[in-house]
């Protein structure tokens, strides 16, 4: 009987530490997703700040003033030239910034998703150690358990009634004004 319940127990303690290193493996997990997530939104916050110069420099007056130094014989073709290529750049920009926001997404459903099998782990190995006592193990004292959830019980009551005085004095306070 002995060497059943050493084994039953070696066992529990073995899932434990297999279920603490799954949490501990998809915690790592969850961080490195985040950290991915970090670098997605800084990335994406630099280039906005790009998209917004290419806006500027797309200005006509901006495009003018930068093809002004350059002796031509053709400045339309010139600046449009200067405008074709910011208008490239821009769209590449966009392109990177729409992958990001797909990317962005995706993270945080895998963010979720890992978080959420985190609290499946901690909750299944909380019901490990919470299982019934086995048919052997000396039933626990029924006369604690009550006296044990009173006591919370009645504190909660007396906070609850120690709430309300001051704001009833409080109301009788607001009309005199």
């Amino acid at each position: 009987m002995k060497r059943l319940l050493r084994s039953t127990l070696l066992i529990l303690l073995a899932a434990q530490v297999c279920a603490a290193q799954d949490i501990a493996a998809v915690e790592q997990r969850v961080e490195a997703l985040r950290q991915q997530l970090r670098d997605v939104t800084d990335r994406r916050a630099r280039l906005q700040a790009r998209e917004q110069e290419l806006d500027e420099s797309l200005r006509p007056e901006n495009i003018e003033k930068s093809v002004a130094g350059i002796g031509t014989t053709d400045a339309t073709a010139l600046r449009d030239r200067r405008r074709e290529q910011l208008e490239r750049e821009k769209a590449v920009v966009v392109e990177q910034l729409q992958s990001l926001d797909a990317s962005r997404t995706r993270l945080e459903s895998a963010i979720a998703s890992a978080e959420a099998e985190v609290v499946r782990l901690r909750a299944s190995a909380l019901g490990a150690n919470n299982q019934p006592p086995t048919e052997n193990a000396a039933p626990a004292p029924a006369v604690s358990a009550p006296s044990a959830s009173a006591a919370p019980a009645k504190r909660n009551a007396r906070r609850a009634v120690k709430r309300r005085k001051p704001v009833k004095a409080r109301r009788r306070v607001s009309p005199r004004r």
